[in-house]
């Protein structure tokens, strides 16, 4: 082989698996992946903001993607990024990323009170979570506040929504208006009891001064402003430099699920017919007597030890996707995180989707905290009729189930991964905190 033929190998070897590393997310609200390069192609899929993706190819001004339910599609390159910030608050420092990569780091001043996060008006504390850039002011009023530039994030999230209707700072119209403010890339309100106009700006990063605003030296700003995309550029906000590795650490979502259904299972729990009822509970984070319960209820207990809260999080997909759930009339809180036919439209959105087969043929893909989702054969209606979470504890190689079976029977593992029955019809992994709005 000549010289030139083996360089040019070599080129195209490392164009693909620098390209074959990348990620990116889309800073418009709802994206389409088309089918082909094309906009007038079929829509294959939808992409929603903040929520990275793989990258495959890029061509003519598309970018082929890989989504976490294993579709694959074609992106305009122009509406996705992989440029974000990272804030880490104890460390008093704002990163600029270009995917993992760091590109720039500047120092920041944060609210009067820096360590706690965000809770209310008033209370001078800097939130936590992610955000988006939602507004961005080259020229910002008064100067003497915000400095040379400044950028609002869309600050209150639904993390913060949900705690404030939980704690009765705000309404359930003003929860539901934060809600679809977020899900529509809008800014969400401003003037509830949760507080508002948090900002990326400038006016110095000396001693911590803003009123839960994020400060950094006019010059920083300015130059910051100039990299960062101009819509909708996603912001992380950490408490700490090793809050940040523990959350983006590979496997810690399944580690604190799996963790949340064994703590379930050293606390007695039946199956009983007054479980399948329709029972009246709070909202959010609404739950009955933990003594009892059906097999969905499991998944919700075990992930709310990760701080993930199915009742609430079905609830926001509904309103903001009612297309998705065709049986739901009106949304129940009561009742709809509690049917395993809508947990399946849920997962299949927001979660990554799995191997269907067993874990003898595919060991590689089952994992401890997954979540996995059968058809029992019996006639009710609906093939996707039980559900659990894979555990670590193994029979014969494959991981044990940790799950309700039936009317009468006790919270335990069970051994339903290794054949025909019950059959698998659903293998779930979730991804990140943030992408269900939540932190620790």
């Amino acid at each position: 082989m000549r010289p030139k033929h083996v360089l040019l190998l070599l080129l195209l070897f490392c164009f693909f698996t620098d390209i074959a590393g990348e990620r990116v997310y889309t800073f418009v609200p709802r994206l389409n992946i088309r089918s082909q390069p094309s906009g007038a192609s079929a829509i294959a899929g939808n992409l929603n903001y903040g929520r990275w993706v793989k990258v495959i190819d890029k061509t003519g001004g598309w970018t082929k993607v890989i989504l976490p339910n294993k579709k694959t599609g074609y992106v305009s390159s122009s509406l996705v990024t992989n440029v974000w910030i990272k804030v880490l608050k104890k460390e008093r420092k704002i990163l600029l990323l270009k995917d993992t990569v760091v590109i720039e780091e500047f120092p920041i001043a944060l609210g009067f009170n820096p360590k706690d996060d965000k809770i209310q008006q008033g209370d001078v504390c800097t939130p936590e979570g992610r955000f988006y850039i939602c507004e961005m002011l080259p020229n910002p009023q008064p100067k003497q506040r915000y400095g040379a530039r400044s950028m609002r994030l869309s600050y209150p999230d639904i993390e913060d929504a949900r705690r404030g209707l939980k704690n009765g700072l705000i309404t359930k119209a003003q929860y539901i208006a934060i809600v679809k403010a977020v899900y529509k890339g809008k800014k969400p309100p401003q003037n509830t009891k949760l507080g508002g106009s948090i900002r990326i700006h400038g006016g110095g990063a000396g001693p911590d001064w803003t009123l839960g605003c994020i400060a950094l030296n006019d010059e920083d700003i300015i130059k910051l402003y100039g990299l960062l995309p101009k819509n909708r550029a996603m912001v992380e906000v950490y408490k700490s430099r090793k809050s940040c590795d523990e959350m983006n650490t590979p496997g810690y979502l399944l580690r604190k699920v799996e963790e949340g259904s064994k703590k379930l299972l050293q606390t007695p729990c039946k199956y009983t017919k007054g479980a399948t009822a329709i029972i009246p509970i709070k909202f959010p984070m609404g739950d009955f007597d933990k003594s009892t319960g059906v097999c969905t209820d499991v998944v919700i207990r075990a992930l709310r030890y990760a701080n993930i809260d199915l009742q609430a999080l079905l609830y926001e997909d509904i309103i903001a996707n009612p297309g998705r759930y065709k049986e739901i009339n009106k949304p129940n809180t009561n009742i709809d995180h509690r049917r395993t036919r809508n947990l399946k439209i849920f997962f299949d959105h927001n979660a990554e989707v799995l191997t269907d087969e067993t874990p003898a043929k595919k060991p590689e893909e089952w994992k401890p905290g997954d979540i996995a989702l059968f058809d029992t054969g019996i006639p009710n209606g609906t093939v996707y009729d039980h559900i659990g979470i894979v555990s670590r504890t193994k029979v014969n190689g494959a991981p044990l189930v940790i799950n309700l079976w039936t009317i009468g029977w006790d919270l335990q593992e069970l051994d339903l991964l290794q054949g025909d029955y019950p059959k698998i019809v659903g293998h779930y992994r979730l991804t990140h905190l943030f992408d269900y709005h939540t932190i620790p």
